[in-house]
């Protein structure tokens, strides 16, 4: 069998890592756990993090890129805006959140410990901000156009993406086609659509 590309095993060692910060914490995860679980050595981690706290820090910060680009790119709403749009674009970012529960616990981890990790909450804060934004222009641009009711656009972004991390972190497996239907429609409502 071939050895893995040096992006490869970068990529197995952070996700790894990822996935042991999310059931064990920051410090109780050690170098020589993610290294074992990763099938490679000590002093190979070390070839692509500098030390434990980089990682930690850049399993915060690098899905918030990814995130970024994820549910942001249906920014199109705004241009061709209907409640098909809307139930599509939620349809997407419930998919989206569903599938991040290792990312989602990290980053409960680090919201859990403010002033631990103030320089990732900065980070985690100028996305909440990014995001809510998003949201409040959907809510005002559907209003404008008469197809959502009249709310207000701050608590509706603020609702929706407690919602969104809530939903996720709530179960313990992979929520089936019928309990993600579910929760497609608990947020629906959250935009004032009827079912």
């Amino acid at each position: 069998m071939a050895k893995p590309r040096s992006g490869e095993k970068r990529t197995k060692i952070f996700r790894t890592a990822l996935r042991l910060f999310a059931q064990n914490g920051y410090s109780k995860t050690t170098i020589k756990d993610i290294a074992a679980e990763s099938n490679v050595s000590f002093g190979t981690v070390f070839t692509y993090f500098e030390n434990k706290e980089e990682l930690f820090h850049l399993c915060v910060t690098e899905p918030i890129e990814e995130f970024r680009h994820h549910l942001l790119e249906t920014s199109g709403i705004l241009e061709y805006f209907s409640i098909d749009k809307l139930k599509e674009m939620i349809n997407e970012h419930v998919a989206y959140f569903l599938e991040k529960e290792d990312y989602l616990r990290v980053i409960q981890y680090v919201i859990g410990q403010p002033e631990r990790f103030s320089k990732m909450m900065e980070e985690l804060d100028l996305f909440s901000d990014e995001f809510m934004s998003f949201v409040q222009n959907v809510v005002k641009t559907g209003m404008e156009k008469g197809v959502l009711p009249e709310s207000n656009p701050e608590e509706v972004g603020y609702g929706y993406l407690a919602f969104l991390m809530g939903a996720r972190l709530t179960f313990t497996d992979y929520p089936g086609v019928q309990l993600t239907n579910a929760l497609e429609k608990q947020a629906y409502r959250l935009f004032g659509i009827g079912i």
